[in-house]
């Protein structure tokens, strides 16, 4: 229905390396570097609710 909005290759979800280059030049290094990283820092999700109980019964 709408055009990919990103460079990825759909079908195994490998950007190809000259997109890559398309990408960089497109953009400042910091917004590549951000967006380029794999090792990511891990997530933690919380919920305010669980917190507040925890709380309240602990």
């Amino acid at each position: 229905m709408f055009p990919p909005l990103c460079f990825v290759d759909v079908s195994s979800g490998i950007v190809p390396s000259e997109s890559k280059e398309n990408l960089k030049e497109n953009i400042s290094n910091e917004e590549f570097a951000l967006i380029s990283n794999v090792s990511s820092p891990e997530l933690n999700f919380k919920f305010k609710l669980v917190e507040f109980f925890n709380k309240r019964f602990n």
